[in-house]
């Protein structure tokens, strides 16, 4: 019941996104817009996703201390897009569902390589948070553009210490809550004996998945996992990039890779709102990032959303089975071998 209510949330939110994003565009102009587009850049598009996918499941690999349950480069992969595949019928599932196929595979804890992707999400609003400062400071000419589009004051310092102390807020409640449920299971444990079972379940789920976390203290190699979120990012960009050529932006509206900067990390905070496969809230600040921040018309920004959009949810429908059937075979070849090993 719980599944279904979330599924409903997200499609509501999702289409409420959607109509504030097309309820000043006729579809028709959307059509005659993508008419003229050069397909054949949809090609480097799909590479440019798949690379930043990749990268990110090298990234992944690098937090794995223990060799002998350090997963092969192709189950990191899949995991990564079955993460992505989950996203789009369930908001944020790909969470979940990512650590626990890996896992299986490498017979490692759920918890372990949870705290693991809670660790990469805190890494990567980090760098977001500091692309878009860069951006703000250094490369938007009129910062109350961008408030505008997110409806706050971005400019103002009391405005963005009140969005931290907020972050700051949360986290600290969380950090309370786990820490309140902690001590009344430990008091209860000692009276009630099922209560002791799930309190000693709780610690070691509870351990596994903070040595994830600080997973980042044996990091060994610190520059290569640096370069990869940096590399992370430039085929992010690149994927904003690619599109402009799609639509000839780069020529009729002068719109450079600096550019595609600004407009994916405008995009990056649309993401970010839970929605499955970030439909809508994608397709609302991509059109109106391009109208406000380079007059591009609506009807071009729609067309352009909703082409790379697509274009995204189809690399992922399309190339997860196939790394699932590669990863499967892959393990059973491994088996063979292993098996072929030890009988001699």
């Amino acid at each position: 019941m719980k599944t279904a209510l979330k599924v409903i949330a997200g499609i509501l939110i999702a289409g409420f996104f959607l109509w504030l994003a097309f309820k000043e565009v006729e579809f028709e102009q959307i059509v005659e817009a993508s008419k003229s587009m050069s397909y054949g850049w949809i090609i480097p598009f799909v590479l440019a996703t798949l690379t930043a996918h990749f990268i990110r499941a090298e990234r992944w690999r690098l937090l794995f201390n223990d060799k002998a349950k350090t997963p092969h480069r192709i189950t990191l992969f899949t995991g990564v897009m079955v993460g992505y595949l989950s996203n789009i019928p369930f908001a944020r599932l790909g969470e979940v569902t990512r650590p626990v196929y890996v896992a299986r595979q490498v017979d490692e804890s759920n918890s372990k390589l949870i705290g693991t992707i809670v660790l990469e999400r805190i890494i990567d609003m980090v760098s977001l948070l500091l692309l878009m400062t860069f951006v703000v400071i250094f490369m938007v000419s009129d910062p109350e553009i961008l408030s505008n589009l997110f409806g706050i004051d971005i400019t103002d310092s009391e405005v963005l210490l009140s969005f931290a102390f907020s972050i700051g807020k949360y986290l600290g409640i969380a950090v309370l809550g786990f820490a309140v449920i902690y001590f009344i299971l430990r008091s209860l444990s000692a009276k009630v004996e099922f209560i002791s079972k799930g309190f000693e379940k709780f610690k070691v789920i509870s351990k596994t998945f903070i040595d994830g976390v600080l997973a980042v203290k044996e990091l060994k190699n610190w520059p290569l996992f640096v370069l990869y979120t940096a590399l992370i990012w430039v085929c992010y960009i690149a994927m904003t990039y690619i599109p402009f050529w799609m639509f000839d932006m780069h020529t009729i509206y002068d719109l450079s890779y600096a550019d595609a900067l600004v407009l994916t990390m405008v995009s990056a905070v649309g993401i970010i709102i839970p929605t499955p496969g970030g439909v809508g809230t994608y397709h609302l600040f991509v059109t109106k990032s391009l109208f406000l921040l380079y007059a591009v018309p609506e009807a071009i920004g729609l067309a352009y959303g909703t082409i790379t959009h697509a274009s995204t949810l189809a690399v992922i429908i399309i190339s997860t089975p196939l790394l699932l059937v590669l990863d499967k075979y892959i393990a059973l070849k491994h088996a063979a071998k292993t098996e072929g090993t030890s009988s001699e």
